[in-house]
């Protein structure tokens, strides 16, 4: 997630213009000694047509990639991860595909003007995350029940990195995500949620 809020503020900085002495800076950061000697609205219809030309580039290779190779990535994900945890399978929503899809659609998404919010789809993101390492590592998600614990936390995670609130993910998940929570899972779904939004303030 911290890759992907970093990507997302590099690419809408994208559309002001990069810094000539290093790509990876953005126009404001690079160039913020110099003012503007015509003032606001001086914007030249140029960069106007540029502004508008990147926006519409990000937005439709995001619609590319996720029409072409996981259709599962679009929307925000959390309706179908409730489904999921209710007990229904949806082959390929939690996939290392999707998951790849919905890394590098959502920076496209947000950069490009779209009123598409990080919240839901962060949730989405963990959870593939979660369902990833979970069938990677069999020994310590052995069952479905465990799996479904799994994500669970794995959603409390998301929220908490969104909105950087450990105890409103957790939460989030008790209310919102399923209906079975026992206060083992509680504390898991806490560390969870408290080690993601420390990693993500590191």
């Amino acid at each position: 997630m911290a890759l992907i809020s970093v990507i997302t503020e590099w690419a809408s900085d994208l559309k002001q213009g990069y810094c000539s002495t290093g790509w990876w800076l953005n126009k404001k950061f690079c160039c913020w000694a110099q003012t503007d000697p015509a003032g606001p609205g001086a914007e030249s219809v140029p960069s106007w047509f540029l502004y508008v030309a990147t926006a519409t580039l990000f937005a439709g290779t995001c619609a590319f990639l996720v029409k072409h190779y996981a259709p599962h990535a679009a929307g925000s994900g959390i309706s179908e991860i409730k489904c999921v945890l209710g007990g229904f399978s949806i082959r390929g929503f939690l996939g290392g595909w999707t998951l790849v899809i919905k890394s590098l659609g959502l920076p496209l998404a947000i950069a490009s003007g779209l009123s598409v919010g990080k919240e839901g789809p962060a949730v989405h993101v963990a959870c593939c995350i979660g369902q990833v390492v979970g069938n990677a590592i069999r020994w310590v998600v052995p069952s479905h029940a465990k799996l479904r614990e799994l994500l669970t936390a794995a959603s409390a995670a998301g929220v908490a990195v969104a909105f950087g609130s450990p105890i409103g993910g957790v939460l989030f998940a008790l209310e919102e995500m399923t209906n079975f929570f026992p206060p083992s899972s509680m504390w898991r779904t806490f560390l969870c949620a408290l080690a993601s939004t420390v990693a993500l303030s590191f």
